[in-house]
């Protein structure tokens, strides 16, 4: 049995999720990566090898809960235990409200909201067996305050913090903690897939400079057994989210600043 402590990432293909994977691999972790992409996934987990950690690379769909469970559970049974979860993978929509479809909302909700609940339930029973554990569910700061052209994720988003919020207390008595990720823009392949989200990527970033997605991932990795209810990782990110509680009004008017940007751009 692995002595090491043991981290599940999903979305671990690229950007936030390679970099938290990576992150924990050159802390010694026995790192357990996830996501669709075999190929990449597997070229991820050579690099954590050669940071000195130990990765195996499990391709997975997080839209599909049986995977999920196998996922944890393979995880369980290889190392043991399960130390930390962290449940980044995701997509994103680039539309208004009333031009997403039922079948879009469906798709983006299995991904970024289910796939976040399939892993937080599939790991929560190890961690309670082993009084211990950590859980990193990967939101966004327009997951505190929506955003225009992004209802749909946001909506997920949204969803996560909520459900982030119950767990950390409902966890609280089994000594299992609970964080909220929220990072601003990032540095990653997400404005990437096509020009309109390319162009939505550009609109974003003159409102909220992006992060590396290797801060991302070192911070999860530093957080790990700290009474951390939430990291939101730019100053822009924490002003934007003060001011949609203290004056909703306010954050309507700099958000529409970005809403024309961004539809001048999409035309």
């Amino acid at each position: 049995m692995n002595e090491r402590a043991v981290a599940v990432v999903t979305g671990a293909s690229s950007g936030i999720g390679a970099e938290t994977a990576l992150a924990f691999a050159r802390r010694g972790y026995a790192v357990v990566l996830a996501a669709r992409r075999a190929d990449r996934l597997e070229e991820v987990a050579r690099r954590c090898r050669a940071g000195g950690g130990q990765a195996t690379a499990v391709p997975t769909d997080v839209a599909d809960q049986r995977q999920v469970d196998a996922l944890v559970a393979a995880a369980a049974a290889e190392h043991g235990r399960v130390d930390v979860m962290v449940n980044n993978a995701g997509q994103g929509l680039i539309a208004r409200v009333h031009e997403t479809s039922d079948r879009q909302m469906r798709r983006i909700f299995d991904v970024n909201f289910f796939g976040v609940f399939y892993g937080c339930k599939a790991v929560v029973p190890v961690m309670i067996r082993q009084r211990s554990g950590h859980i990193f569910n990967l939101s966004s700061v327009i997951g505190k305050r929506g955003t225009p052209f992004h209802g749909a994720y946001c909506a997920t988003k949204f969803a996560i913090c909520g459900l982030t919020d119950s767990m950390r207390v409902e966890l609280a008595a089994y000594n299992v903690r609970a964080t909220c990720v929220c990072p601003a823009t990032t540095r990653t392949e997400f404005f990437g897939h096509s020009e309109r989200e390319q162009k939505a990527g550009r609109s974003f970033e003159r409102f909220q400079h992006p992060t590396p997605a290797s801060v991302v991932g070192r911070k999860i990795a530093a957080t790990v057994g700290k009474p951390v209810p939430e990291l939101i990782f730019t100053a822009g990110g924490k002003l934007l989210t003060l001011i949609a509680a203290l004056s909703p009004r306010l954050a309507d008017r700099m958000m529409k600043l970005y809403h024309d940007d961004l539809a001048r751009s999409l035309t």
